[in-house]
């Protein structure tokens, strides 16, 4: 049987074709007039992609979403300091680890997989803590599919602890939910393979301006992640170290894909539309949905037996969604909602997973595809 690749998965997502022809083009050397015009013209559409404002900055690294991460740490805090971090899932786990790898004094807030954090639990903590330089958090758990509301949590810490600096991982969230850093944040972290539908190897750090302003006090051991060095090289269109130059150049042919098709905005809307019309069909199959504070980056559907379900369309359908992670392996389905993916995806998403709960004996209320379509017909009109 003919099983043609399809991939809906959260991270590395479907791939916008503008970006993977301008990838296979890019043979420009790094150190030439050439290259800085395409940097320059790449920033700039991260910027609009970011939609910062005067002040702010954005720095490329080449890496996963994950450097980005320990960058906007080490380059926030020094030894001894005191960081908090809140998590609900594999992702918000990850700053920790970083925190600690780094001999910081960590202080935690933790949510069960599948919950969020209130404003009351973040006051508690932060008005009893010693002075903190950071506070790390999720915009949205891509493990889990929760969506944590960062930005009346960041209001809480600064008036709380005004100095402290609030570092968020928005990797599946910028160009998914309407977050930006004139929401009170300092470190905004993104990735090339997430909704802006590029492969993986580029991670970017959008900074505040109070972020920037203590960037030469003492910090942690820094030398690859030095902003500092990139923002200099940057400033004259290029980069400290050698960058991934194709994936620039598919940055830049994306950002250009996007002013396109209205913006930063359209791919916001169509994310909700996506995951709208998918959880329509959700509540049709009555199958519940793991997260309580759900995003629309990813539905995470609790499937027992996930594991063979996932390979069997992977290996005989050709469609690679992702399986829960951690404890969650083998009971829960991840259906991406996030960048390059449109109507027809998420009705085929819809239609074949049917067609695999049948074979698999998964018991679902109703067809869901009747529901879907309804979300998604006014797109028609």
């Amino acid at each position: 049987m003919l099983a043609k690749p399809r991939l809906l998965t959260p991270g590395p997502t479907p791939l916008l074709p503008e970006g993977l022809s301008a990838q296979s083009m890019a043979t420009v050397h790094h150190r030439t007039p050439a290259f800085k015009a395409l940097f320059r013209s790449a920033r700039k559409g991260l910027r609009r992609f970011y939609r910062l404002e005067e002040g702010e900055e954005v720095v490329l690294f080449s890496g996963s979403g994950t450097a980005a991460l320990e960058a906007s740490l080490v380059n926030a805090a020094k030894p001894g300091d005191t960081v908090l971090v809140a998590h609900a899932g594999k992702f918000g786990e990850r700053f920790l680890k970083i925190a600690k790898a780094y001999g910081l004094s960590v202080l935690e807030i933790q949510a069960p997989y599948g919950e969020t954090f209130s404003e009351d639990q973040i006051r508690a903590v932060v008005q009893t803590a010693p002075k903190l330089a950071a506070v790390c958090i999720q915009e949205h758990e891509s493990s889990t599919g929760v969506r944590h509301p960062v930005k009346a949590l960041a209001a809480r810490v600064r008036e709380l602890q005004p100095e402290c600096l609030i570092l968020v991982d928005g990797i599946t969230g910028v160009g998914v939910h309407d977050i930006k850093m004139s929401d009170g944040l300092d470190a905004l972290v993104c990735g090339s393979q997430k909704a802006l539908g590029l492969q993986p190897g580029l991670a970017f750090l959008a900074m505040s301006p109070r972020y920037l302003a203590q960037l030469e006090g003492p910090h942690l051991p820094r030398f690859y992640f030095d902003i500092r060095a990139e923002l200099k090289a940057h400033a004259d269109n290029g980069t400290a170290w050698t960058p991934a130059i194709g994936l620039v150049a598919a940055l830049d042919a994306a950002c250009t894909w996007l002013d396109g098709i209205g913006g930063v905005e359209a791919l916001i809307a169509n994310a909700t539309l996506q995951a709208t019309a998918f959880r329509a069909a959700l509540k049709e199959w009555d199958l519940p949905c793991f997260a309580k504070a759900p995003g629309n980056a990813l539905t995470g559907v609790t499937v027992e037996g996930s594991s063979a379900i996932l390979k069997a369309l992977r290996d005989k359908a050709g469609l690679s969604l992702a399986n829960g992670q951690g404890e969650l392996e083998n009971h829960m389905i991840r259906v991406a909602h996030l960048g390059y993916v449109d109507s027809l995806d998420t009705l085929m998403v819809v239609s074949t997973l049917e067609m695999a709960f049948k074979a698999f004996d998964v018991k679902i209320a109703r067809s869901g595809c009747e529901a879907a379509q309804e979300v998604l017909a006014n797109s028609l009109r």
